[in-house]
């Protein structure tokens, strides 16, 4: 079981879209993760995503390249200030592999939480429609797999 920590494409500046959905650079990068992900061989089960505007349009970005068996889903306690430690739980409790698409400072707590056990703790800088994959370590603790960056794809 593997899970894919995904922060959301580029988004457009409240004053040009009061939703922030992407911008066209961030629907590019967003397809372009997905599509690279799909080269890789990864497989998805489930991509889950916050109420966010610019986090749907992310999952449905990934979703043309990956087609994720039971599809996309949104979900409540996602968003950038929202608390990660019930997703802890739900993280450790998961079982097929897993995309969540989220915010910061969301994913960077998440992400502090499932491999240190301390959620004030930056590991990586997450860029935008950059992805984290973790596997289960034991114990409630996760392993990071390996980081992608949509510089490094282009």
């Amino acid at each position: 079981m593997l899970l894919y920590l995904v922060r959301h494409g580029e988004a457009k500046r409240e004053e040009e879209d009061p939703e922030r959905g992407l911008t066209d650079n961030g629907f590019r990068s967003a397809r372009r993760m997905g599509e690279f992900l799909s080269f890789m061989d990864v497989s998805l089960d489930a991509i889950i995503h916050s109420t966010k505007k610019r986090a749907a349009q992310t999952a449905e970005a990934f979703t043309e390249s990956l087609r994720p068996v039971t599809g996309i889903t949104e979900e409540k306690g996602l968003s950038p200030n929202d608390d990660p430690v019930p997703w802890v739980a739900r993280a450790n409790a998961m079982t097929k592999d897993t995309a969540i698409v989220g915010h910061l400072p969301f994913l960077d707590r998440l992400l502090g939480l499932l491999v240190l056990g301390e959620a004030g703790k930056t590991i990586i800088d997450f860029k935008t429609a950059g992805t984290v994959c973790l596997k289960p370590a034991g114990d409630g603790r996760w392993i990071i797999a390996w980081v992608l960056s949509p510089e490094v794809i282009w």
